[in-house]
């Protein structure tokens, strides 16, 4: 019961509660916070570079797009990181956590994510789909950011981590699609 899939299995079942407790010392069990958010992001970048292959069936800037996200889609979430960490720092800054405290939060937390995008992304290839995998991604990816936070940020009211949750999801959201549409543009 260590390593990394006794991590993926707390950060499935219990996140926060599971962050909270790696902080607080008890790291023993636990695959390291940034060789964890690299593993599961190498796990996506394969995984998304099998799921986008090109089509030909679409335009050349939405080519571009699916050949970025297929590319480097990982490579901007672990770039955009340390930011994600700033946002998380400021937003729940009254619940006396440090930045370092909130960059190995939000790193477990980006690891369960990046997989979430995958297992979207996956369903996206179901023949026939009706609904496109955007629609539902953003929503888990909301709804598992805010049981962290809860399970995390205890003594914060809930409906308080909900909207500093909301305030959080969307700011890292339009940070992620706003540089992945400047590069893409620039490539253009």
């Amino acid at each position: 019961d260590k390593g990394f899939l006794y991590t993926l299995k707390k950060l499935a079942l219990t996140p926060g509660k599971m962050q909270r407790d790696y902080i607080d010392g008890h790291r023993h069990r636990y695959q390291k916070p940034f060789s964890m958010v690299f593993l599961c992001g190498s796990l996506t970048a394969f995984a998304l570079y099998l799921i986008h292959k090109p089509t030909g069936a679409i335009s050349h800037f939405d080519q571009i797009k699916t050949d970025f996200t297929r590319h480097y889609y990982v490579l901007v979430q672990l770039g955009l990181l340390p930011f994600y960490a700033l946002v998380t720092w400021v937003l729940f800054r009254n619940n006396k956590i440090n930045y370092a405290e909130s960059l190995v939060l939000f790193a477990y937390t980006l690891s369960f994510m990046l997989l979430i995008v995958t297992t979207t992304n996956l369903l996206g290839l179901i023949p026939d789909k009706i609904i496109v995998s955007t629609y539902y991604e953003i929503p888990v990816l909301f709804i598992y950011l805010l049981w962290t936070n809860i399970n995390f940020f205890r003594k914060e009211t809930k409906w308080k981590t909900t909207a500093k949750t909301l305030a959080q999801i969307l700011i890292v959201y339009l940070a992620s699609y706003q540089i992945t549409n400047l590069i893409v543009n620039s490539l253009f």
